[in-house]
């Protein structure tokens, strides 16, 4: 099926129903034919949207199985390659194959993620073909300028400053350096009258920061001795944490004439200090062994934390006809000044 046939066209203005600010009643709200607004009328006689129905198995429905499969396949794979010398500060020999195999494994999560949990709820597929095209050949272009740039600072700006790199301390860098590299093309383009649409400008930073994680992800599987088994997976805080600050950014700036809103520059500086905390901890040296044990799960709690962040704002993109497929906490409540 071509991408042409793909696309599913957004819902006509009106007026649809959706969860009060509460939860605890429907209501009615108004959508403008592209995004919800703030008006909201008391929902018509007996409306109510139906109960979600989560399934059990719904990792392996629709499909989900076959992604799941690759994803351990392929990190089994990589994992067997990298204990053959995962001391190795340099890929070599068969070890060689780690670099492609932990790559598929990152794309293949990054495209569950993104694409497949947040992508049918918020209705990527609803953005024409030739917006996508444009989206992801800017995205792209996004993702590795944004690696380059981030990967400039945390090793030139130390040097220039008479410090080591691989210094920890160094790490807190990764915040300001990372998050910035990723949002800067997607932003100028907002400047400059491009993919001001939410939906868009959302799915822009996405793919900008989905690339940034799998060139982050291919640099680890060059250096075994930095490799983990969990690296492909964890290569999803990316998209998380700065799709947290596009689902507000892109949003706070709609019918407004600059997008540095005080919402956006609060998302940047939250998702920086997450960013940073998180490497700072992981990249540590200096923990004792309980403290380690402790902290060892810092990176799942910061992908958990920022996807329920994200799931709070960018749940209000997700269209009319959606609203009665998703969960309770991904409908697009009503504001709470309107409910």
């Amino acid at each position: 099926m071509s991408l042409e046939e793909r696309v599913r066209e957004l819902p006509e203005a009106g007026w649809y129903p959706v969860p009060a600010h509460d939860h605890k009643e429907t209501v009615e709200r108004n959508w403008d034919g592209e995004v919800w607004t703030d008006q909201v009328r008391p929902a018509s006689d007996g409306g109510v949207l139906p109960a979600y129905q989560r399934h059990f198995f719904f990792l392996f429905r629709g499909g989900n199985w076959k992604f799941l499969l690759a994803f351990v396949v392929l990190v089994i794979g990589a994992f067997a390659l990298w204990e053959t010398d995962k001391d190795a500060d340099w890929v070599s020999g068969i070890q060689i194959l780690l670099v492609p195999l932990s790559g598929l494994a990152t794309a293949v999560a990054l495209y569950a993620i993104v694409w497949r949990l947040i992508g049918r709820r918020v209705g990527f597929d609803r953005i024409t073909a030739d917006q996508h095209r444009s989206i992801a050949k800017w995205g792209i272009f996004s993702g590795v300028l944004g690696f380059a740039l981030a990967f400039g600072i945390e090793i030139f700006l130390p040097k220039l400053l008479g410090g080591d790199p691989k210094d920890s301390g160094w790490s807190v860098l990764a915040g300001p350096a990372e998050e910035t590299g990723k949002l800067l093309v997607p932003v100028i383009l907002w400047i400059k009258g491009r993919f001001r649409l939410p939906r868009e400008g959302y799915f822009l930073v996405l793919v900008s920061a989905s690339f940034f994680g799998l060139m982050e992800g291919t640099e680890y599987a060059l250096n075994p001795d930095n490799w983990q088994i969990s690296r492909p997976f964890f290569e999803n805080m990316h998209p998380l944490i700065t799709g947290f600050v596009a689902a507000v950014a892109w949003q706070a700036a709609w019918h407004r004439d600059t997008i540095f809103t005080k919402a956006a520059i609060g998302a940047w500086v939250l998702a920086m200090t997450a960013h940073s905390t998180n490497d700072v901890i992981v990249l540590s040296k200096d923990l004792n062994t309980s403290a380690e044990k402790l902290l060892s799960s810092i990176t799942l709690i910061t992908v958990i934390g920022m996807y329920l962040l994200q799931k709070h704002s960018a749940r209000q993109m997700v269209p009319p006809d959606n609203v009665p497929l998703v969960s309770k906490r991904w409908r697009p409540a009503a504001p709470k000044s309107q409910s």
